[in-house]
């Protein structure tokens, strides 16, 4: 099912701005959101590591990793999005790579990246893609490699009905899927060990950070 807001918000950059301020507010804001997944996987990284951002978007979270040091690729199937990436990177002088292809299959080599960043992207995919996407993630991280996820849980308390209405109003039937699944069983399904968790924003939100084992070649 379609949501008319979220058409909206797709199609004008004003109104998705200002409902990525509203959901963003439980930690910090717009900018604190796009770094939530970046800090955890720069904690783990020399300077200059290779990394991917999946689903990359507008860019605003590989943005993120830029900053922090780290050599950022960012993948994403819309030709529209990605433009809009490029034009944000060269504004701030950051060298990123930005290159067009599928989450379920990045055109790139195994064993290639030494972090992967999903932010806020794995609630649009059905439990068959998302087991793809972390297949993927799994083949192009270097054994040792690290995998950052940020996205939705099911909330807690207060932050319960806002959820629902936010879903209703511009999620689709796979982020109700997602919020019915089990983040952490699904990482640890595509063969990459959870070392650490955090639920946010009322627990609206989880932070999710895996490791591919060292005795995992590339395949």
């Amino acid at each position: 099912m379609t949501r008319p807001l979220r058409t909206l918000a797709y199609r004008h950059r004003w109104f998705y701005e200002a409902v990525t301020a509203a959901s963003a507010l439980g930690v910090g804001g717009p900018a604190r959101l796009r770094q939530l997944a970046a800090t955890w996987l720069a904690e783990q990284l020399p300077a200059g590591s290779p990394v991917l951002d999946l689903c990359c978007g507008g860019g605003e979270a590989a943005l993120a990793l830029a900053q922090l040091g780290l050599s950022v690729c960012g993948l994403d199937v819309a030709p529209r999005a990605l433009d809009q990436a490029r034009a944000r990177s060269r504004r701030l002088g950051l060298a990123i790579n930005w290159i067009e292809g599928l989450a379920e299959d990045p055109p790139l080599p195994a064993g290639s990246q030494m972090g992967v960043q999903i932010s806020l992207a794995l609630h649009e995919f059905s439990a068959d893609e998302r087991a793809a996407v972390l297949g993927a993630c799994q083949r192009l991280l270097k054994p040792g490699g690290w995998l950052a996820v940020l996205d939705l849980h099911p909330a807690q308390g207060p932050m319960v009905l806002p959820q629902k209405l936010f879903c209703a109003l511009f999620e689709t039937e796979t982020a109700l899927d997602f919020l019915a699944s089990d983040l952490e069983r699904e990482t640890s399904a595509a063969g990459l060990v959870v070392r650490r968790r955090q639920l946010l924003a009322g627990g609206a939100l989880q932070r999710l950070l895996a490791q591919k084992p060292l005795n995992q070649a590339p395949e």
